[in-house]
């Protein structure tokens, strides 16, 4: 069998993004960070009472902190004014 030509709409589909972009407001930015810090929050709870060394509590816990610290200051250095 050969292939299917691609007429008007379908050709127009193929053209158009997958994903919208997000404008990110401060309530999207809580939900999304309450929605993130629940769960990591009961992993690091969980581990922290089976018993792991406390310098694999201590980078769980500053792994974050340093990414998120990095991150904002690389967004707030290279933003336009």
């Amino acid at each position: 069998m050969g292939r299917k030509i691609l007429k008007g709409k379908d050709a127009k589909m193929l053209q158009k993004p997958l994903k919208k972009d997000i404008k990110w407001t401060p309530k999207k930015l809580t939900l999304a960070g309450i929605g993130l810090l629940v769960p990591y929050t009961a992993i690091l709870v969980y581990i922290i009472f089976s018993g792991v060394p406390l310098g694999l509590v201590i980078l769980m816990i500053a792994f974050p902190v340093i990414f998120f610290v990095g991150y904002s200051l690389l967004y707030y250095l290279t933003k336009n004014l």
